[in-house]
Parts: structure tokens; C-alpha cells; sequence
């Protein structure tokens, strides 16, 4: 039987409290909210085991945290991400964790669903101010597909292009309009409502060139 009751005590951290305080403020900046009572809570999860137990699945290696909806956000405990992790706990980043995590439970509450990945990561990792972590894209190739990883080196930049080319505005239409969406060709039609052209790669290609020079 898979265990189901966890024991919940509240962590004396004042680093990870100011992450998080810091992080709410500045989200509530981006998403133009005024996001105040019954923000998303951290919960701290000390091993693997335990993050796999509340998924209910068995995660990859990679995995430090994720948000549960608006409610809670759930990070691996700092002091343990080189033991229960991939990751190198004295390089890794917990602020910028922290703030992706949460813009997860901001998207939500602002706009709703997302039924496609590049479009929630692509926003938490340039609100995050994580697109440092991955090279700038010399070409797009997959981030509308279902490779992981370019998702997620792609995707912020994607971001990045259409806030830099169209506005945030223009963007916060599309991400509100997209919320009952879950085919990618009428996606295709709304992006090329709003931003008058196709949904493609040659399109964020020469954006890309473009804002190269």
C-alpha cells in the first residue's frame, strides 16, 4: 500500500521565507496581481522517496520541485540536492527554484490551464530569470515538441522574443485566450490572431536573427 499521511511542521528559515516573500512580490509585479492572502506555501521534502511517494510516480533524478496548483509549492530540501539529486547542491540555484515554482501557481490563478508545456515553462523560466542557465538558442528546433530538453533551453527564450517583439500585453491576451485549449493547431490559430503569423519555427527564427543584429 502506498503511504498516504505525512507529517507537516513549520521550518525556522528565514532565507527561504525572504525567497519566497521577494518572489511574491516581484510575480505580483509581472502578472499585474495583487496576489496577498492565501499565497502558495513551501513545503520542504528531505529525500527522493518522499518527493516519489507524493507524485506517486517515480521521478527523474533531475526533479527539485514542483507547484501544486495555487495552493503550494514543494522544493527538495537545499542541504540534500547533491545526495537526492542530479544536481550540484553547492552550484544550484534554490531562489531561482523558488520563483519558478511559484510563477507556476501565479499562471494558474491569472490565466488558468495550460495544456502546453512551452507555454508554462517558457513563462516560469524567463520570470525566474533562468535563461541564464542555458545557451542562447543559435536556432529553434523542438520546444513545440515533446523533447524535454529543448523545452526547456528553448522555451524561455521563446518567451523573451514575443515580451520583447509584441509586448506584455500582447502576450497576456494569448495566455489568457489559450487556458481551454489542448490541440496545437487551434493554438496555431490563436497565436496567429493575436500576433499575425504562424506558429512555427521559421517565425521565432527570424525574430531571433533579427534581434541578433
Amino acid at each position: 500500500m502506498m503511504k498516504s499521511v505525512f507529517k507537516v511542521t513549520i521550518a525556522e528559515d528565514e532565507v527561504l521565507q525572504e525567497y519566497r516573500d521577494t518572489a511574491i512580490q516581484e510575480l505580483n509585479e509581472f502578472f499585474e496581481k495583487k496576489w496577498v492572502f492565501n499565497t502558495p506555501k513551501i513545503f520542504i521534502v528531505d529525500d527522493r522517496k518522499t518527493i516519489d511517494l507524493l507524485k506517486e510516480e517515480k521521478t527523474e533524478d533531475w526533479v527539485v520541485g514542483w507547484s501544486w496548483g495555487r495552493a503550494a509549492i514543494f522544493i527538495l530540501n537545499p542541504k540534500n540536492i547533491s545526495k537526492e539529486s542530479s544536481h550540484d547542491g553547492s552550484k544550484y540555484n534554490i531562489k531561482q527554484l523558488i520563483k519558478h515554482e511559484l510563477c507556476h501557481s501565479f499562471f494558474q490563478m491569472a490565466f488558468g490551464q495550460s495544456k502546453f508545456r512551452w507555454i508554462n515553462e517558457g513563462v516560469a523560466l524567463y520570470t525566474a530569470d533562468q535563461l541564464e542557465n542555458y545557451n542562447k538558442p543559435k536556432k529553434f528546433e523542438d520546444f513545440l515538441g515533446e523533447n524535454e530538453d529543448k523545452v526547456y533551453a528553448e522555451s524561455g527564450y521563446v518567451i523573451k522574443i514575443l515580451i520583447g517583439n509584441f509586448g506584455k500585453e500582447k502576450l497576456f491576451e494569448f495566455l489568457k485566450n489559450q487556458s481551454n485549449i489542448s490541440e496545437l493547431e487551434e493554438l496555431s490559430s490563436l497565436f496567429e490572431k493575436i500576433f499575425g503569423a504562424e506558429l512555427d519555427y521559421s517565425f521565432f527564427n527570424e525574430l531571433l536573427h533579427k534581434n541578433s543584429n
